[in-house]
C-alpha cells in the first residue's frame, strides 16, 4: 500500500499557506520569509504549530508579560483564524502536484491500494482534494487526518492507524512524504519512505529528509520504480 501526504504531495498547496501563516503573523510582529515559514512549519501538525508560534511571540513585547494561559488562548484564536483564511484562500483553485493523476491511474491499474494520511484536518482535505479534482481517488474510508490520532507527525500512529485500518502490514506499505516530521514519522513507524522534493533536491529541506532514511525523487513517475 502507498501512503500519501496530502500538502505538498497530492496538491501544490505548500507554499499558498505559508503566504497565509506569513500575513497573518506579520501584523503581531513576526516578520518571516516563505521559505522561513515552510523550514518551521512545514509538515507539522497543529497543535506542533500553534506551539511555534507561542515559542515566537513569547521573545517579544508585549507578549513576555503574558500569562501562559494567556498566551496560549490566544494562540489557539490565532491559529483558528489561520485555518479559516487558509481555507478562503483555497477556495481561489488548488492545483494538483505534477504527474500525480497519472500515477494514481497506474496505482489503481495495477490494483496497488493507497491512501492519504495528514496532518491537516478532515476538512482541509476534503477541500483541497476537491479543489485538486483528486477527491475521486480518496473516498472518506482513504483519509487520515493527525486529528484521529493522539499525536500527529512526526509520531508515527497516524501511519499505523492507517496500515492498521486497511489490514496492511507496514513491511508492504510505503510513504510518500515531502517534509522531515513526515519522514520521521515512517521511519518510526517502520515504513519505507521516499522523499519528494521536485524544486531543490539540495536544499536543506531536502538533506534533511535524507539523513532521516527517506529515499529521495524528483518525480512522481519515479514512485512506481520504487513498489
Amino acid at each position: 500500500m502507498v501512503i500519501f501526504d496530502c500538502d505538498g504531495v497530492l496538491v501544490d498547496t505548500e507554499t499558498l499557506s505559508a503566504n497565509v501563516l506569513r500575513g497573518c503573523l506579520t501584523p503581531l510582529g513576526v516578520e518571516m520569509s516563505v521559505a522561513d515559514v515552510l523550514a518551521l512549519f512545514c509538515g507539522k501538525s497543529i497543535s506542533v504549530c500553534a506551539e511555534q508560534v507561542s515559542n515566537l511571540l513569547r521573545e517579544m513585547e508585549p507578549y513576555k508579560s503574558w500569562s501562559k494561559a494567556r498566551l496560549e488562548s490566544f494562540t489557539a484564536d490565532f491559529w483558528c483564524r489561520v485555518q479559516q483564511e487558509t481555507l478562503l484562500a483555497f477556495d481561489s483553485g488548488v492545483k494538483p502536484i505534477a504527474g500525480i493523476k497519472p500515477l494514481l491511474d497506474a496505482l489503481k491499474l495495477k490494483q496497488i491500494p493507497f491512501c492519504v494520511a495528514s496532518n491537516g484536518r478532515h476538512e482541509k482535505m476534503q477541500l483541497s482534494l476537491t479543489q485538486a479534482e483528486l477527491i475521486e481517488f480518496f473516498p472518506r474510508e482513504n483519509r487520515f487526518s493527525a486529528t484521529d490520532v493522539a499525536v500527529g507527525k512526526p509520531a508515527p500512529d497516524l501511519f499505523l492507524l492507517a496500515a492498521r485500518t486497511k489490514g496492511v502490514d507496514v513491511r508492504e506499505c510505503v510513504v510518500v512524504e515531502d517534509s522531515p516530521s513526515g519522514v520521521e514519522a515512517a521511519v518510526r513507524a517502520g515504513i519505507r519512505v521516499l522523499g519528494y522534493n521536485s524544486h531543490d533536491p539540495h536544499s536543506a529541506t531536502a538533506c534533511s529528509m535524507r539523513q532521516l532514511g527517506a529515499t529521495m525523487i524528483t518525480s512522481m513517475d519515479e514512485v512506481i520504480d520504487q513498489i
